[in-house]
């Protein structure tokens, strides 16, 4: 503030003042109009900042009640004008599947074009504006962050949006660094250009986009999440009835089975199934992978095992048969380990063949080490052709003999411990002179006790036979 105090100083009431005494007046004078101009700033600013909160309020409220995405997007496209002044607002989501950015809801696309456009996608490359703010996650202003026609939109768009030189603002909607779309917004005028508090505003109402974006992608995933959960515990359902329940009357033979899955679904599986001449069949088997695939494989396999046990006399010849069968079907890396056995219920001869299984254990009454059956040949489906070796062994009265699977002998320990063969022949010694199904108890609660709270990290099958 300048004033010429020589040659009008008698108007400011001060014509005896003295120099110092005349600076003073006019320090004070100056210190407060800069004061007053200070507090109209900070009003300004703080009805500036009111208008902010005001404006983001009324986008929230706008779409509090809104549960669709589409509708909250299209709500946030028509009321960010109104808010803003800008003459055309798009927004577009990224579709990691496709890897495209397509056009979610759109304002000021003229009508006639407005479906065409929004059936639009564009991959890296087609459109550099949206790319560059998905891999940089800022803000960008065309042409004013553009050197060129780099960040140009491709003519279509350009088309539809710009049929003058205004500025378009690209604003990412990003959550926690996560870009999962990008807000367009083009200018009314020309000379018009982006401000702070508009860019706040803007940037604020992307968020709450985004922030909608994400909680419908959550809520989709967690339906999904439930509709899996619901079709596994179906498939748990389903794959419970292939196994058989109580075994048929034996006649001085007893029958135990135990079957855990790792998860809702297994590859393991037993089985057993009267043929003629008081003869039964027994199966124990393997996939080897976990899940769907594998239970879907396990299915597979029991079904041809069932039908070839039905027309093939000999152990070997059925697994022969299923073997030619399943190799076409198996997908890459997928084979079963399968064991297939015949009892005569009345001498007590078993003859069996081995694709690859767990040798089953023997144990005879007082003696003091188990016997193992003899090992087999390649798993089933791994490659046609393949003979399978048969044999048999004579059953005696006090017997007990163990069909298990590898989740049992390998089970760990929450220390990364394996279970191991060894402990597993301590744990029948141990229980040996029990019933089948209390001898089963005695290794499923041996096996679990080791386990402890570790994850079980395979299906646990086990079947035991014993000759009263």
């Amino acid at each position: 503030m300048l004033i010429d105090y020589q040659s009008d100083w008698e108007e400011f009431g001060a014509s005896g003042a003295s120099h110092d005494e005349r600076l003073t007046i006019i320090q004070g004078i100056a210190l407060q109009t800069a004061a007053a101009v200070e507090n109209t700033r900070l009003r300004e600013a703080q009805q500036e900042e009111a208008y902010v909160s005001a404006a983001l309020l009324q986008v929230a409220q706008a779409v509090a009640n809104l549960n669709d995405l589409d509708e909250i997007l299209s709500t946030i496209v028509r009321i960010t004008p109104i808010l803003t002044g800008v003459e055309r607002c798009i927004t577009f989501l990224w579709d990691d599947e496709q890897s495209v950015f397509r056009p979610a809801q759109s304002y000021g696309i003229p009508r006639d074009k407005e479906a065409v456009f929004l059936a639009r996608r564009y991959a890296p490359g087609d459109f550099a504006l949206l790319e560059t703010v998905r891999e940089h996650g800022r803000l960008l202003v065309y042409p004013l962050d553009a050197k060129g026609d780099g960040l140009a939109p491709p003519d279509p768009l350009a088309d539809l949006m710009l049929p003058s030189e205004r500025p378009l603002l690209a604003v990412p909607l990003a959550v926690k660094g996560d870009v999962l779309g990008v807000m367009l917004l083009e200018e009314a005028s020309v000379s018009r250009r982006f401000r702070e508090r508009r860019l706040e505003i803007i940037t604020g109402i992307a968020q709450q986009a985004a922030l909608a974006v994400q909680n419908d992608r959550l809520q989709q995933e967690m339906a999904e999440r439930e509709r899996l959960e619901r079709e596994l515990q179906l498939a748990h359902e389903i794959q419970q009835t292939f196994m058989p329940g109580q075994p048929p009357d034996l006649h001085g033979w007893e029958l135990a089975f135990g079957w855990r899955a790792a998860r809702r679904v297994a590859g393991d599986f037993y089985d057993f199934f009267e043929l003629p001449d008081r003869r039964l069949g027994l199966v124990i088997a393997d996939v080897a992978d976990k899940g769907m695939p594998a239970a879907l494989f396990m299915a597979l396999t029991r079904t041809l095992m069932r039908a070839a046990a039905l027309e093939e006399t000999s152990p070997a010849a059925a697994l022969a048969r299923v073997n030619d069968l399943l190799v076409p079907d198996a997908q890459s890396g997928m084979f079963v380990t399968l064991f297939y056995a015949i009892l005569s219920l009345e001498i007590g001869e078993l003859t069996y063949a081995n694709a690859g299984h767990n040798r089953p254990l023997l144990l005879r009454p007082g003696a003091e080490e188990l016997e193992q059956l003899v090992k087999g040949e390649m798993a089933l489906g791994v490659m046609e052709g393949i003979r399978y070796k048969e044999h048999a062994i004579s059953l005696e009265p006090g017997d007990y003999l163990l069909f298990y699977t590898d989740g049992v002998s390998e089970a760990f320990s929450p220390e990364g411990e394996i279970y191991g063969e060894e402990r597993l022949q301590a744990t029948i010694q141990a229980v040996a002179g029990n019933s089948a199904q209390e001898m089963l108890d005695g290794i499923d609660d041996s096996v679990a006790a080791f386990i402890g709270d570790a994850a079980p990290s395979d299906d646990r099958t086990t079947m035991v036979l014993h000759w009263e």
